[in-house]
């Protein structure tokens, strides 16, 4: 009667689920990806004037009297050979187009205008056109429209002869090198960038019945199993990660998954010094603890991104979990939740995330078990700001600050005006060095902590009592005020519990400002109700992306797919999930996408490296995807880096900077992170094991002998530049309500 009852139960299902998808495809909701007419998009046009959106018969270029003077402004000689040159690109590209392609050859059109509007309208541009350095490669073949005009503004650096070549003509002219870079980026732009958004392909393979718009339904083996969903909340310092570890170490086969590369190695660490067999899996390090027979333990501690969602588990624990709703990595902790292969999935973070993840659970159809842990210790907001300033501070405090040149700033003062010794920690930290400044601090050997709110997470530290410099961070492009939940993440860290502590010696955590109006934000922000999460951030695998691809004409950049995607992702009816920001993956990719050589599915896999936006590390990651693209085998010391500066030498000599350092050790993990995914083409890993060890001591010994801050251009900062910029933000906001 049961099987019959089920039977009929699973029939009646796939009935309603029939009815919705076909209910929800004609009111064109969540099933947005059923019909590929979801492909056909225009073109985005940002910097065009509105009246020329519509246009295609539109040449020179407007400016009102409100706009920046540029070289087509000023430059009279460059205003008419633009003018001419687009003339003819006109003419010959869309006046004479083919029938049925005229408003893909317009919208090409309109799109390179954009791109040339834009860079006149670039208050920046001249500086960019004098350190423009053309390829021949991008001479012959230009494929970045983004570059177009200080490409045209520096067509004579190459001489008369590489112009013959090119144009195949003994008569060359300024002119007649406009007309071909201008045709062939109108080329690119028509043939990259138009036709893959407006053109619809047909069916070839089946691939046309790929859905997105239900990320449940992306995980199909998981949803095949009868999971356990267990949650361990409550907040900082209350134990819940503990208690799920405890679980982890009696499977057979499980995972733990931290937000943090070093949390990660201290839970490795631990296993091991308690003699639990357990590998290490991060993306820049792979540890096998193997057995007499070669066989690897059945346990990995790694990052959350590397969870294999291809295999079985009996136990897999996800840590900070509220971390799902974060724009730029919040897709893997999504995506672990919804595909982890495991028996129970056992889920450590604030209680912000409950709703949240009921709400998810019920389409996932998993068995949901809650457990809320209080905080182990004590914890009070003091009634006064320190009355004294940095005379008052006391050994065990830590100083949050967020930008490493006021930590840095904070360092040197704290030392110079008292007797204490300061640790500091920040996020640009080597993982290994943050991890020496802990222990420094831990064992009292150093007396003060100064750091970022990188001690949200990932470090055990003894902070008796936490000390906010402001109440306001930037967040990438703004200052925005502190949300409780960061407030009461970072002030959770003081009087933290130790293990093995009685009953008597729970601790006492206190919380304190240098300033009154900063220290009652931080009072309302402990005070305050919790803020519930309202969606988990998502990104397609890159197998989904993979079947999408199939959809575009072939050589389609993979930037023209992920926008696309993210588009429709964005009209996504379904609340629960919010898009994933592209803007660290685009970025990334604009290094190396041009490379015709490296596959689509090695630009996915590329375009998730953690590539720091500095100089130095963007141009290094470049010479490694050209190795890839080339398919040699180096070692990381044949590449032209300045590892001659990784000498005691340069310990004590200023000119070798910090952030010339971190350069070096980010270029040297990314080698690492190469490694583990192309082993065929990064070899030698002694040499790089090396240069590492050397890169982070020489990071340690110059923060410890500190003499100036490397970071401050414009002067040491004083107390008062907090208050001061406060009192910026506080303007700015005033000025935006009224």
């Amino acid at each position: 009667m049961r099987g019959h009852r089920s039977l009929l139960m699973y029939t009646c299902r796939g009935l309603l689920r029939h009815f919705s998808r076909a209910y929800h495809s004609k009111k064109n909701s969540l099933r947005i990806f059923e019909d590929n007419r979801w492909l056909v998009q225009k073109p985005s046009l940002t910097n065009i004037p509105p009246q020329e959106k519509f246009r295609i018969d539109a040449i020179g270029f407007l400016f009102d009297h409100n706009a920046p003077k540029n070289v087509y402004t000023t430059d009279e000689t460059f205003k008419d050979l633009l003018d001419k040159s687009m003339q003819h690109v006109h003419n010959h590209k869309v006046t004479a187009s083919f029938v049925g392609q005229e408003n893909y050859r317009g919208y090409a059109w309109l799109k390179l205008r954009d791109y040339i509007y834009g860079q006149l309208k670039d208050g920046s541009l001249q500086k960019r056109i004098n350190e423009y350095r053309v390829s021949l490669a991008q001479l012959i073949k230009p494929s970045h429209p983004e570059h177009v005009v200080p490409q045209l503004l520096r067509v004579d650096d190459y001489d008369s002869n590489a112009w013959q070549t090119i144009l195949k003509t003994k008569e060359v002219s300024k002119w007649n090198k406009y007309v071909y870079l201008l045709s062939q980026t109108y080329d690119y732009i028509y043939e990259q960038e138009v036709l893959p958004l407006m053109m619809k392909t047909k069916k070839t393979d089946g691939s046309d019945d790929v859905d997105i718009s239900n990320p449940v339904e992306w995980f199909a083996e998981a949803r095949k199993m009868k999971r356990h969903i267990i949650m361990h909340i409550g907040p900082t310092n209350s134990g819940k990660t503990y208690r799920a570890l405890q679980q982890l170490k009696n499977a057979n086969r499980g995972y733990y998954a931290g937000p943090l590369r070093l949390l990660a190695r201290e839970i490795y660490d631990r296993f091991q010094k308690e003699g639990v067999r357990c590998n290490l899996l991060t993306g820049e390090e792979v540890i096998h603890d193997l057995d007499t027979a070669g066989n690897p333990a059945g346990l990995t501690s790694g990052t959350v991104e590397m969870v294999p969602l291809t295999q079985n588990f009996d136990v897999v624990v996800l840590d900070e979990i509220q971390m799902m709703a974060d724009f730029d990595r919040g897709w893997a902790w999504s995506n672990a939740l919804l595909g982890a292969r495991a028996r129970e999935v056992h889920i450590c973070g604030e209680k912000s995330t409950l709703p949240l993840i009921k709400n998810i659970i019920k389409m996932t159809g998993d068995k949901l078990t809650v457990n809320e842990y209080e905080r182990l210790g004590k914890l009070k907001v003091e009634d006064w700001v320190l009355p004294k300033g940095y005379k008052s501070l006391r050994k065990g405090d830590c100083i949050v600050a967020f930008s490493k040149k006021r930590i840095l700033d904070l360092k040197l003062r704290i030392e110079k005006e008292t007797n204490l010794r300061v640790a500091v920690i920040y996020g640009s930290l080597p993982p290994e060095t943050r991890i020496q400044q802990a222990h420094l601090f831990n064992t009292g050997e150093y007396d003060i902590m100064v750091a970022s709110d990188a001690i949200g997470m990932g470090l055990n530290l003894s902070i008796d009592r936490v000390i906010f410099t402001t109440d306001v961070k930037f967040n990438g492009k703004e200052l925005v005020e502190l949300s409780s939940s960061n407030i009461k993440q970072i002030g959770g860290r003081a009087g933290r519990f130790k293990s093995g502590s009685q009953g008597h010696d729970i601790p006492q955590g206190f919380i304190t400002t240098f300033d009154p109006h900063v220290l009652s934000t931080i009072r309302r922000g402990m005070e305050a109700p919790i803020e519930y999460l309202r969606s988990a951030v998502i990104w397609p695998t890159d197998e989904i992306c993979g079947n999408i691809i199939t959809k575009f004409p072939p050589g389609t950049p993979p930037s023209v797919l992920l926008k696309a995607i993210a588009l429709r992702l964005e009209k996504n009816s379904h609340k629960l999930f919010t898009m994933s920001d592209l803007k660290n993956k685009l970025n990334v990719l604009a290094i190396f996408e041009h490379m015709d050589d490296i596959t689509f599915f090695d630009k996915l896999r590329l375009s998730n490296a953690p590539v720091k936006d500095l100089p130095l590390v963007r141009s290094a990651f470049a010479q490694f995807c050209d190795t890839i693209a080339k398919g040699q085998t180096r070692g990381l010391l044949s590449y032209p880096f300045p590892f001659e500066v990784l000498d005691y030498k340069c310990i004590t000599d200023e000119k070798f900077s910090l952030e010339l350092y971190e350069s070096l050790y980010n270029i040297i993990m990314l080698y690492f992170w190469l490694g583990n995914r192309y082993p065929s083409y990064f070899i030698d890993y002694e040499s790089a094991t090396d240069l590492r060890y050397f890169c982070e001591l020489i990071i340690f010994e110059k923060l410890d002998r500190l003499k100036k801050n490397p970071y401050n251009k414009g002067g040491s900062q004083s107390l008062g530049s907090t208050y001061k910029q406060r009192s910026r933000f506080l303007n700015q906001h005033t000025k935006k309500r009224s």
